[in-house]
């Protein structure tokens, strides 16, 4: 994944909940549930190996510009820090979230793929 097509995943999640994509219901029973419990409260970091919802896949060939998906999750960012919680969309996989499970949601997802810059 080169690294505006990160910056674009990294975009997705938060960018949908927050107006900026349409991105469609992948949750269920137990991604909304017992997943969601799991994976944002539970786990410290982000499981490898994960089945990730399918419009988050982005195929090698489609490329973004950097600046523009830089600036873009700047923007994100902002609006996120003044939208309350309650005010967000639904996470595509998880559902409702709170603001806590938002920040550690999104914190171990970068930590992840910088992780895969780092080797």
């Amino acid at each position: 994944m080169a690294a505006a097509q990160m910056l674009h995943h990294f975009n997705l999640s938060p960018g949908g909940a927050l107006g900026y994509f349409s991105l469609w219901d992948e949750s269920y029973g137990l991604s909304r549930t017992i997943f969601k419990w799991l994976l944002v409260d539970f786990f410290p970091e982000q499981p490898r190996g994960l089945r990730m919802p399918l419009n988050f896949a982005i195929p090698h060939y489609q490329q973004f510009d950097f600046e523009q998906e830089n600036k873009l999750l700047l923007d994100i960012l902002d609006k996120a820090w003044i939208t309350p919680t309650d005010a967000w969309g639904p996470h595509p996989l998880f559902g409702r979230l709170t603001s806590r499970q938002w920040g550690k949601l999104a914190l171990i997802h970068i930590d992840c793929h910088l992780r895969q810059y780092s080797t």
